[in-house]
């Protein structure tokens, strides 16, 4: 009696394909601390904290992606946190007072780039909207939460976050009608 193999057998890996995760993520480990003991050796401001925060980026965008929510829309709200954290650090340890202006600004476009892409493929990108309500949701609340300082400050990057955040809102639910209901219902769990 013969049996035929109805799936594919798997093909072999070499020993470095194996284990290239490993590697890589032992050098970001050794890179990141080499970059800690020169700082501190040498002094001044903390920037090992921005050098560790561009490994990390660089590894969880392009040497361990997402397995779960792995589609363009989510990576791309991926890079502009991980861009958005490296801004704030940035303004934080070495060269303070610009972050106010730059990281709404950021998020604004991040906004209008993420309906982009969302709206060029509606029917397969709206299973994929949690991460683009998730960002709309942020950007609204860190315009009210940012209002004090913004009065301080007179800026305008704020509120127009918090209305990119808005008016996104607005033409996804104006777009989708029931569809929107549902999708808010299946990644909030309300019922």
């Amino acid at each position: 009696m013969k049996i035929d193999i109805t799936y594919p057998r798997p093909r072999r890996r070499g020993v470095f394909g194996s284990h290239w995760r490993l590697i890589a993520a032992w050098a970001c480990v050794a890179a990141a601390l080499a970059c800690g003991v020169v700082n501190l050796c040498v002094g001044g401001p903390a920037w090992s904290a921005v050098a560790a925060m561009g490994l990390y980026t660089a590894w969880t965008l392009g040497l361990s992606p997402a397995m779960v929510e792995c589609n363009r829309i989510s990576q791309f709200i991926k890079l502009v946190v991980c861009a958005c954290v490296l801004l704030a650090l940035i303004d934080a340890l070495l060269a303070p007072g610009w972050s106010l202006e730059v990281i709404p600004l950021v998020c604004s476009g991040a906004l209008g780039v993420s309906l982009v892409l969302f709206f060029t493929d509606l029917e397969r990108q709206k299973q994929n909207m949690g991460s683009l309500l998730l960002l709309m949701f942020v950007c609204m609340a860190g315009s009210l939460a940012g209002f004090p300082m913004w009065r301080e400050s007179g800026g305008w990057a704020l509120p127009a976050m918090g209305l990119a955040g808005a008016a996104a809102l607005a033409t996804c639910a104006a777009a989708l009608r029931r569809d929107f209901l549902r999708e808010l219902k299946r990644r909030f769990h309300t019922e």
